[in-house]
């Protein structure tokens, strides 16, 4: 009875220190943070990543980099594994992995027809400071500088550790080695704690193994907290392409919640296949992150958070966009923050969708009486949040645009 006492109290001594953070792209230094939780790691860090930078420009390369770091992974005091996608071609990507393999970490990559899009990691699973670091964000220089994600940073968050522990051990046992390593399936198993306020969910079960019965798809973990709304839901990811979730918000507009939508332009192109959805509500909203005249240059300046606000009590973010193609051939994740857990980061959030719904929007006049009275202008422009009836007003006026 004294041992499972003192379990208890261990466990809620630790979990009384836990804290979450959240940063955005492109004005907070995000890869400095991860750069310094690197460094800081006491033990592992297992990293599952889409994409990162592997030049030294980065700050997560240079610390990497640094003396210190790498004697303690040629001592075996530090062990550093990576489960790699890319989205270059094969030679740039087994370029970027051999670049990350002569720094002392262990590369593989899932060799699948299925694509990791994950960009997470866990450190010091099993110790007392460990932490996860998860979201919408690519560690790339281009990700760093001009999209607009978010990042959490979680500390001591028991649920969250012990399952993106468990997913990342999923994937490497399913990986196959990249470079120099020998096999090595050992994977750090930790405990696993249900907290009330982090729910986090993964589709690579099902993704993995077609005959999988798991059913915790991530489009239902969305349209159930659409249609959990009483009030209010605030939305910022790439694109919605899902059509139960255009249905719950639809379902939750007729019901008298207001909706606030902000896109990127990619899912501009298509808006009349959904506009139904999307376009014919009082109670929703929609604005799009526009800054190419010529429409199909989408990629530059992305709007690649993926987060919606529920009530302004619940949080969810993570790696998903709402499209099809995420759900049945990408493996990603989403986290549910409620409770003391969202109370943390609401006001930062909050304050990030404020400054996306009303991004240079004072621009828009400008820019108009500019394209009335000029025959050649930039196709590239400053980015701003605008409806989908003010960028074809706008685009009425382009005569000529140049991408130099």
């Amino acid at each position: 009875m004294k041992t499972i006492l003192f379990f208890w109290a261990l466990f809620f001594a630790v979990n009384s220190y836990a804290k979450v953070e959240v940063l955005f792209h492109p004005h907070d230094p995000t890869l400095e943070k991860i750069a310094t939780w690197i460094e800081e790691a006491q033990s592992t860090v297992d990293i599952a990543m889409y994409n990162m930078e592997t030049t030294s420009a980065s700050p997560v390369i240079q610390v990497l980099q640094s003396p210190s770091v790498q004697k303690r992974l040629q001592e075996g005091r530090l062990q550093i594994r990576l489960i790699f996608e890319g989205y270059a071609t094969p030679e740039e990507n087994e370029k970027k992995m051999s670049a990350l393999e002569s720094l002392g970490i262990d590369v593989r990559y899932l060799g699948k027809s299925v694509k990791v899009h994950h960009k997470f990691a866990v450190i010091d699973a099993g110790l007392s400071n460990h932490k996860v670091i998860t979201g919408s964000a690519n560690w790339s220089l281009s990700s760093y500088r001009n999209y607009n994600e978010n990042i959490l940073f979680f500390t001591k968050e028991n649920e969250i550790t012990s399952r993106y522990q468990q997913e990342f051990n999923r994937l490497w046992v399913n990986s196959e080695e990249f470079g120099r390593h020998s096999d090595n399936n050992e994977t750090n198993e930790v405990s696993f704690f249900d907290q009330g306020d982090v729910e986090v969910f993964f589709n690579s079960p099902r993704t993995l193994d077609r005959k999988s019965n798991e059913p915790s798809r991530l489009t239902d973990q969305v349209v159930r907290l659409i249609n959990e709304a009483q009030s209010e839901i605030k939305i910022a990811t790439t694109r919605v392409r899902l059509k139960p979730v255009l249905e719950a918000l639809q379902v939750a507009a007729n019901r008298g919640v207001k909706i606030y939508l902000v896109i990127s332009q990619d899912d501009f192109m298509d808006i009349g296949k959904r506009a139904q959805y999307l376009l014919s509500h009082r109670n929703l909203q929609l604005r799009v992150k526009f800054y190419n005249l010529e429409v199909s240059e989408y990629m530059a300046f992305q709007m690649h958070n993926k987060f919606m606000i529920v009530d302004n009590a619940k949080v969810l973010s993570g790696s998903f966009n709402w499209s099809e193609s995420s759900e049945k051939s990408h493996i990603e994740n989403l986290v549910e923050l409620s409770g003391s857990a969202a109370e943390d980061v609401l006001p930062s959030y909050n304050q990030e969708f404020s400054d996306l719904w009303n991004m240079n929007r004072e621009s828009l006049k400008p820019l108009s009486d500019y394209l009335k009275t000029s025959s050649k202008v930039s196709c590239a422009i400053k980015p701003m949040a605008l409806s989908v009836s003010e960028i074809r007003q706008v685009l009425k006026l382009v005569k000529n645009c140049s991408q130099d």
